[in-house]
């Protein structure tokens, strides 16, 4: 299968690579000019991939026309507040439409919309497909077991794509909810934001416990009012990402909420993060979408407060426990 990788950081390089392993033809697109011939030429991707380099059948390039061409699956692997702009790009090109998988998880604050959603404005609704799950690509690249969910409407077509793009470590289920796997991959983030801030402030597993079983309340609370089914919240791209995200020291999420707890700000951590914490953004669209479909998350808003209104991250905890006591 051809495949064209959109976005070359660590999760858009390493599926890549485990797909060119996989016996797939890969392409992958980098949007900055002078970083996609460096890493055509030398074929390092670092800081975004370290330790690993991207195999040389690989091509690397800024040009989106090259990476598009001939491709059957177009697999969207950029920041989710960038893809509106690459969609705009992708349109400017006559492309022989194929399917399109969404590696992404976050929502456009901007529109409110899932991933899956904008990428349906462009390109017919049957062909996009996404992927989540708890996969942290560094554990990935070192070939370590990992089991995500595609999610489609088309299944027939699911079950073929999910059969081409298994490999020996990485088992793919599937499902026909993609609102309530989106809706999972992209608020674990703000939750694993809220864990982190737990571990740097120097709290325990008691208090990270209460955040996951809490916050998965939230997470299915909002999904069921935009539509999901309330047991995928229990599958992997709901709580097995939550957990995943929430405990893993590789995950860019946690990490940003531990340097939170620590008590450097947003400006500080933003400046030394090499890549993107999408919770960052995520908790803005979370607040605008929880208010409009009338539903309580408490923990949700307090990580918004913390990056946005300047609340401690000790108060912010705090509050949690203040708050009027109820059945479970």
């Amino acid at each position: 299968m051809n495949i064209a990788i959109l976005g070359c950081g660590n999760w858009g390089s390493v599926f890549g690579i485990i797909q060119y392993r996989r016996g797939h033809q890969i392409k992958i697109w980098e949007f900055d000019k002078k970083r996609a011939e460096y890493i055509q030429e030398t074929r390092d991707n670092s800081p975004f991939l370290l330790k690993y380099k991207i195999p040389d059948p690989i091509l690397i390039d800024w040009r989106l026309e090259n990476v598009v061409e001939n491709s059957e699956l177009i697999v969207f692997a950029v920041p989710c507040q960038t893809l509106g702009s690459v969609l705009k790009e992708m349109k400017k090109i006559k492309i022989k439409t194929g399917e399109f998988l969404s590696l992404i998880k976050g929502i456009d604050i901007k529109t409110l919309l899932l991933p899956s959603e904008i990428i349906n404005r462009a390109y017919p609704k049957e062909k996009c497909y996404v992927l989540s799950g708890p996969s942290i690509a560094n554990e990935i690249i070192r070939n370590e077991p990992t089991a995500v969910v595609l999610a489609g409407k088309n299944m027939e077509r699911a079950k073929i794509l999910q059969s081409e793009l298994t490999t020996e470590n990485l088992r793919i289920y599937l499902c026909d909810d993609m609102t309530g796997v989106e809706i999972g991959g992209a608020l674990k983030n703000v939750i694993a934001i809220a864990c982190g801030i737990s571990d740097g402030l120097g709290f325990g597993a008691n208090a990270k416990g209460a955040l996951i079983s809490r916050g998965i309340v939230e997470i299915q609370r909002l999904g069921v009012k935009m539509g999901a089914n309330p047991r995928t919240f229990y599958g992997l791209s709901g709580l097995g990402d939550l957990v995943t995200t929430s405990f893993s020291e590789e995950s860019r999420n946690h990490t940003f909420g531990k340097k939170l707890g620590q008590g450097k700000s947003l400006k500080e951590i933003k400046k030394d993060f090499v890549m993107v914490a999408e919770g960052v953004s995520t908790v803005r669209a979370v607040m605008r979408l929880a208010k409009k479909h009338g539903v309580e998350m408490p923990i949700s808003k307090v990580v918004y407060e913390i990056l946005y209104k300047n609340k401690s991250p000790l108060n912010g905890l705090r509050s949690l426990m203040l708050r009027p006591l109820k059945n479970e």
